[in-house]
């Protein structure tokens, strides 16, 4: 994050300075219209000041009126990164206040001060979350104990931005800074007329904030002096670590005026708003055809900003009513186009950006509005638009668009049949490479038309594996500040009742978007088993102060192949833009139409224009295949004038079975369960009626629950074997999640369990998901490493005849008894071949041309990920299509060497017969079945070496006439003298 430029000397400010940028479309930064204004600096009283500036080491310089002598320490430099816009603490990862990344200030800081000011520029991490303290003065007899405080004077940003002094806070209720923006933040106390008490003023940006006159602790905090004093550390040991960068940070020995403040943050106001200015981006401004969303505050350094049009029949800005109900309804440009044939028009959008009370910048954006498109700027505009998510990483049905934004047809054509020309996908087996796929999307409006092309790259199926534990998502409640973020915990052992937080109470994933909460996660793996999708309700009840409608359209969204690595979080709309909130998605795989619904609570704003009347809650949908595209939402259960939330969902053969809470407002309130063949039915009525009281008839008579889940329990699960799990969660009496089983999912009473958390920051869950996975992917969560898998391999070929193919079979099995997939080689003589592995076989064909006789073939796996590799052999047999037999000796005759060959008829026909030697040939005519015939063959040597006779035997005649070659081998033979 770059920050405008606050840590150069200040000057003295001779003018005041309101700053006017104007740019062009494309420049990177605003005109520095401010660089040539002077700054006044306030150093009277100025005891310490630590700039926080230094590249590297951990030596933060005082260069205060203290001077070297109270310089301070960075500890934990490994989890702090430094430069000359300060430093930048802990921002890979959580921590506690004693293992984070802090800097430890002197002791005494403030001894003897009647009067203080503490100054300081803020950048808070879109990630920082928890309780945490920005800087903290104490006294304590171990500052590292829990117990033991003596007074102490800090600032946070936990539910809101304030100043504790003692038992007083100087805040504006649940109003924090914004983060991923630099602020600048000013705190003064001064002492009352009495003598006694003190008033604290907290400024933000130069402009007063909140103030209490009642404050008791004086700015020594303790008449034997502070000597726990931190920036980013809290002085309760178990806070989190802040998150975030501080820089400039000062102590003055007195209060600060008005005047002063804003003259302290009258630079750093004047060259964020500039930079707030610079960083406005509207998009495609030369050629914007839709409605536009223009920010109302800058991403920079936070300044608020209006907008104005040079031309309101092209572009009207409309601005939100002013009502707290309407606070987070964006500020639009409505666009008009010219009509077609017309010129486009050219409408400038003034932005003025206001920081702080006086800083003020201004940017002309000129937009450009094309004219109504004719047929060839619409094709060209929707073949611009035309994008498809993930495509190098494809692992199931995609999206493919079948009409343009701007009216054109969209037809594609796909090169493999891997992909289909409606995006359903067929992924190679398990230990398959990989496919690339060509897409040809053919764009066309009357008569013109466009191609653009995708490349795909279709990922081969994951391995199936039993499954034989689960993994847990949900968030903690609603009543701490680091409650409404997503946790993680995984089962001890394969039981849904017994688990251990993977964080130890930490959030493993935090919003960074919306409202900055995450509840009520829900997570459903791919079809293919390999992808799995987390969504999630936009909300943070804390930092709010309440739910009610809190007027989001949004949910979250993340995804991951692993469970451990997580895609950055999507922001996406899902609900109708009258629509005052999206509560407790949740989504399944419909086997009907080939994709997930996703499915949420919500009411509609009676006074959409006001956001003012809460309907009925009402259950909708929508449809996707990739959580990046979603169809239109459409009512799914509407009770009017009751209300329904929390659905879930499981199918169980033919049948879809829901279970969902009856808001009625009384006793009747529980989760109920009902079923229908066809999910998507909307028609409530259609919906038959299982068991109306759930929660109370299976938990607590009198309490109240919601989010519930369902779920069939693991192969093997020890608690539920052979059963579905239900969980409720309690909301009422603090409860959590409460478990129950039953082997009957249509039973009206289930029966109870109990869930036991281990280091999960709460004794039970709140609403979330239970995901049955493997032991392998157990393993890998927990950091734990999995073992490599042996495998055996045993190989078969049937005897054959001679000058026929033999086929070979290799059938590879894990020791873990689930799936193989990878290669096998055969090898038979100076035959191989190398075949990929279906459902564990694979199969070759041995050429034609072996001899007759016994051969051996030999199967490799060549292993595959972690399947080790393994071998076997089989013997197999050549055999003739004409039998007989053939030997060889030899005789002496003459004190010469005679080779003799004997051919014996095994056959059921007559055969003739062809003899080859070295010493000649020999043809017999007719040799009856069951006969033998010798040849000799003088070879006029005395001894003749060793070496092979040929005989070809024949049988049949005309067609059926059929021969085999037999090769007989014989050793040195000679005449004994």
């Amino acid at each position: 994050m770059v920050r405008p430029s606050l840590t150069r000397t200040r000057r003295s400010r001779t003018v005041a300075v309101a700053v006017a940028a104007s740019l062009c479309v494309g420049l990177a930064a605003a005109a520095p219209a401010a660089a040539d204004s002077v700054y006044d600096d306030v150093l009277d009283g100025l005891v310490h000041r630590f700039a926080l500036d230094e590249a590297s080491g951990t030596v933060v310089a005082n260069t205060g009126s203290a001077g070297a002598a109270a310089n301070a320490t960075l500890v934990h430099p490994e989890k702090a990164t430094r430069g000359a816009d300060g430093i930048r603490f802990n921002p890979d990862a959580y921590a506690d206040a004693l293992t984070g990344a802090y800097v430890q200030l002197p002791d005494n800081l403030t001894a003897g001060m009647q009067a203080l000011t503490v100054d300081y520029d803020i950048w808070i991490d879109p990630a920082n979350v928890g309780e945490h303290q920005i800087w903290s003065l104490g006294n304590k007899a171990s500052c590292d104990a829990a117990t033991g405080q003596q007074g102490q004077l800090f600032s946070s940003n936990t539910q809101r931005l304030r100043v504790a002094a003692g038992t007083v806070n100087v805040q504006q209720n649940r109003v924090r800074l914004p983060e991923g923006v630099w602020k600048h933040v000013t705190y003064t106390q001064t002492p009352n007329a009495n003598g006694t008490s003190w008033t604290g003023t907290l400024y933000v940006d130069g402009v007063q904030h909140a103030q209490s006159t009642a404050i008791t602790t004086a700015p020594s905090v303790n008449a034997a002096g502070t000597n726990c004093n931190y920036l980013a550390r809290s002085q309760a040991p178990g806070n989190y670590s802040f998150r975030g960068t501080l820089s400039d940070f000062r102590v003055y020995d007195r209060g600060l005026s008005a005047a002063e403040v804003s003259t302290r943050a009258a630079q750093g106001n004047d060259e964020g708003a500039v930079a707030d200015a610079a960083a406005i981006d509207l998009g495609l401004t030369s050629a914007i055809v839709e409605d536009l969303e223009l920010p109302k505050t800058g991403s920079i350094a936070g300044s608020s900003i209006t907008w104005a049009s040079s031309d309101p029949s092209v572009i009207e800005v409309v601005v939100p009513p002013t009502a707290t109900s309407a606070r987070k309804v964006p500020i639009r440009g409505l666009v008009t186009r010219p009509a077609l044939g017309q010129p486009d028009a050219i409408v400038v959008l003034t932005a003025t950006l206001k920081k702080g009370s006086q800083s003020i910048a201004t940017r002309e954006i000129p937009i450009t509005v094309p004219a109504e498109f004719d047929v060839d700027h619409s094709v060209a505009r929707d073949a611009l638009d035309l994008e498809l998510h993930a495509t190098d990483d494809v692992r199931g049905n995609i999206s493919l668009p079948t009409t343009g934004r701007w009216g054109s047809e969209i037809t594609w054509v796909s090169d493999s049949d891997l992909v289909s020309s409606t995006g359903e996908v067929k992924r190679p087996s398990y230990g398959h490479p990989e496919v690339a796929v060509t897409l040809t999307a053919t764009i066309a409006k009357g008569a013109a038309s466009d191609e653009k092309e995708f490349d795909l790259v279709v990922k081969p199926l994951p391995r199936e594996e039993e499954k034989e534990r689960y993994f847990l998502g949900y968030f903690k409640g609603e009543g701490m500040a680091d409650g409404e973020q997503i946790m993680f915990a995984t089962s001890n052992g394969n039981t849904a009742l017994d688990w251990t937080g993977l964080t130890g109470g930490w959030p493993s994933l935090v919003s960074q978007l919306g409202d900055q909460g995450l509840r009520d996660p829900h997570i459903v793996r791919s079809p293919d088993g390999d992808t799995f999708y987390m969504i999630a309700t936009d909300l943070n009840w804390y930092d709010q102060g309440g739910y009610a409608i809190n007027d989001t359209q949004y949910i979250e969204v993340f995804e991951s192949n692993d469970l451990v690595n997580w895609t950055p979080q999507r922001h996406v709309k899902v609900a109708p833009d009258n629509a005052g909130n999206a509560f407790a998605p949740e989504s399944l795989w419909v086997d009907e139409i080939g994709a997930y619904a996703v499915f949420w609570a919500q009411s509609l704003w009676n006074d959409p224009i006001n956001r003012t009347g809460q309907g009925n809650a009402q259950m909708w949908y929508n449809i996707t295949r990739d959580f990046q595209t979603f169809s239109e939402p459409k009512v799914w259960q509407n009770p009017a004038p009751q209300s329904r939330i929390d659905t879930t969902a499981i199918k169980v053969g033919d049948e879809y079975y829901r279970v969902t809470k009856n808001e009625a407002g009384n006793a009747g309130s529980d989760i109920f369960s009902e079923k229908n063949t066809d999910f998507l039915d909307s028609d409530i009525n259609a919906w038959q009626l299982i068991a109306p009281a759930l929660g109370r008839t299976t938990w607590q008579a009198t309490a109240g629950y919601e989010g519930p889940v369902i779920f069939k329990a693991n192969p093997g699960d020890t608690a539920c074997p052979g059963q579905f799990y239900l969980w409720g969660d309690r909301y009422t009496n603090g409860g959590g999640y409460q478990a129950a089983c039953e082997a009957n999912i249509e039973a009206p009473t289930w029966q109870p369990k109990t869930i036991t958390m281990t280091n999960a920051g709460v004794p039970r869950p709140r609403h979330g998901t239970v995901l049955p996975i493997t032991l392998r992917e157990w393993n890998h969560i927990r950091g734990i490493a999995n073992p490599d898998v042996a495998t055996t391999v045993e190989v078969s070929v049937d005897d054959v005849r001679e000058g026929a193919t033999a086929e070979a079979t290799a059938t590879v099995a894990a020791a873990d008894g689930f799936q193989t997939g990878g290669q096998v080689r055969f090898t038979a003589g100076d035959w191989s071949e190398t075949v990929y592995l279906e459902d564990g076989t694979a199969k070759a064909e041995i050429p034609a041309g072996l001899g007759v006789g016994a051969h051996e073939v030999k199967a490799e796996y060549l292993g595959f990920e972690y399947l080790l590799a393994s071998q076997a052999t089989a013997s197999f047999e050549v055999q003739p299509l004409v039998t007989a037999s053939v030997a060889v000796t030899g005789r002496c005759v003459a004190g010469k060497e005679t080779l003799v060959v004997t051919v014996t008829n095994a056959d059921d026909r007559a055969i003739q017969v062809g003899i080859a030697t070295a010493y000649g040939p020999k043809q017999i005519a007719t040799l009856a079945a069951g006969k033998s015939v010798s040849a000799a063959f003088a070879t006029r040597l005395v001894s003749v070496p060793s070496g092979t006779v040929t005989a070809t035997v024949s049988a049949g005649e005309g067609a059926e006439r059929e021969q085999s070659v037999y090769t007989t081998a014989h050793p040195a033979l000679g005449c004994t003298p």
